[in-house]
């Protein structure tokens, strides 16, 4: 491909790919000089040139004699990934889903929905890149350009119409999905989190209205405080869902609701539709709103919404029930303040003999969180079980204690300290007694631990299984 072909250059350069690690520079690459979270490409457009690299696009002048400045060469990425694969986001329908919580669960609901209504579809987020039998794992919840628009095409090319995407704030801030126009961008939700990056909460909320700058419809969570506000900004094409009357979409009765599933109808316009789940808990209710929302509103016919919705059984590492016999163990990826108290909230609603967490903070994150999440765990649960969580590079101590600083020292003797995870699950189902309910929280679907040393594996269902065998609970 020309270079004139991808930047507006006068420039009659072939471009034999693109690339943004100096690495993977090949001959006649055109080379991005992006300015990371740890590095800056701009210091390694020499080392790029050196391996073949054709031209080098920078935010400043560098003093190379095959160079372009731009003005954002992050948000160039995108456009130059997007253009190279001749832009497959142009023929995709995609369904953008961001939040603080539930944005996994909604997209898997969504995929399930449209799959079942005989639309070639795929998925994209924190689980994974996946279609059709293929599956890709990624390191971003939303893939970085090089990876989302390669994916893009290879979707297109084999058929895929519909895109269910979470888009993280992250993504949105840095620019990954600009060339996206979103047929729907869904709202869940908007509670603290990641303030270590975007700094206040007024930002994280500005970064996350983005999407809905990009979407053709917009559905909001109209119980939320942020999504109300947001729905009244993006009227007329804004649709609200929740529990009250204002909404178009409008969770009408609760028929049942036990550890076994739910049964409740939803109300839009004069129809009522009926709908049955093995999910639980009123923050699934929402997610499972919000994906028949987006459906209903897209022409799927409502009966085909109800038997997808009944025959789907949950999302990895989203309050997956891994162990049911003498005593219950949960898996989620409640690693917020809001998802820890929404989950820890419903498991006490089953009315266990005990309920008991395991749960730590990453490192390298909003710290801000730690004792906040050590009091909600200290307040609902009986017991609670502190250890490590991808400690990244701090000190899993340090970690620790901003964590029991939220604490009631008064309550102390219901707190346990076990700093190494694969010992704390151990004691957990070590101790366990007759109808306890333990909660592994934080790492969900993740099959790694990152610590000073770098990432390993670490299967923590692989763990809770071994323990069981340990402790004769598991054959």
């Amino acid at each position: 491909m020309k270079l004139s072909q991808l930047i507006a250059v006068d420039k009659d350069v072939e471009i034999t790919g693109i690339a943004v690690d100096s690495r993977k520079v090949r001959k006649g690459n055109l080379f991005l000089c992006v300015c990371g979270e740890h590095s800056d490409g701009h210091d390694f457009a020499k080392e790029a040139l050196k391996n073949g690299a054709a031209m080098i696009v920078t935010e400043h002048a560098l003093g190379f004699k095959h160079e372009i400045v731009l003005p954002d060469t992050r948000r160039a990425a995108a456009s130059l990934f997007a253009t190279w694969y001749q832009n497959p986001q142009k023929n995709l329908r995609i369904y953008g889903v961001t939040g603080t919580n539930g944005k996994s669960s909604v997209v898997g609901i969504l995929h399930h929905i449209y799959q079942k209504a005989g639309i070639k579809s795929a998925i994209c987020g924190t689980l994974g890149l996946g279609w059709d039998g293929k599956f890709y794992s990624t390191e971003n919840t939303t893939p970085l350009p090089e990876v989302l628009y390669e994916k893009l095409r290879e979707m297109v090319d084999d058929g895929i119409t519909h895109l269910f995407m979470e888009v993280s704030s992250h993504a949105l801030a840095l620019d990954r999905v600009s060339e996206i126009e979103f047929s729907y961008g869904v709202l869940t939700n908007l509670t603290p989190e990641h303030l270590d990056f975007h700094k206040t909460m007024d930002n994280y909320a500005a970064t996350k209205e983005k999407l809905f700058l990009q979407s053709q419809k917009k559905i909001f969570n109209l119980d939320d405080p942020f999504g109300y506000l947001t729905h009244q900004k993006h009227l007329p094409s804004a649709i609200g869902y929740g529990k009250n009357n204002r909404c178009e979409f409008m969770l009408d009765e609760i028929r049942h609701h036990d550890s076994d599933g739910t049964v409740f109808t939803v109300r839009h316009r004069n129809e009522t539709y009926l709908f049955t789940t093995s999910l639980v808990g009123e923050y699934n209710l929402y997610n499972l709103l919000a994906a028949i929302a987006v459906a209903l509103s897209d022409g799927i016919d409502g009966e085909t919404v109800a038997h997808a919705i009944a025959e789907f059984s949950g999302i990895k590492g989203r309050l997956e029930c891994v162990y049911r016999d003498k005593f219950t163990v949960f898996i989620d990826y409640a690693h917020t303040p809001d998802a820890l108290m929404r989950v820890l909230t419903e498991l006490r609603k089953t009315s266990p003999k005990r309920l008991r967490v395991v749960f730590g903070c990453g490192g390298d994150r909003d710290s801000a969180k730690r004792p906040v999440m050590g009091r909600i765990a200290q307040t609902i649960a009986d017991d609670v079980i502190v250890t490590s969580d991808n400690s990244r590079s701090e000190d899993p101590q340090k970690i620790i204690a901003d964590i029991l600083a939220g604490m009631e020292k008064s309550s102390f003797d219901r707190v346990t300290v076990i700093e190494d995870r694969k010992a704390a699950l151990r004691w957990a189902i070590e101790t366990a007694e007759s109808k306890d309910v333990i909660l592994v929280a934080g790492k969900g679907h993740e099959e790694y631990e990152i610590n000073a040393s770098g990432k390993h594996p670490f299967s923590e269902t692989d763990m809770i299984c071994q323990a069981l065998k340990q402790f004769g609970f598991l054959k």
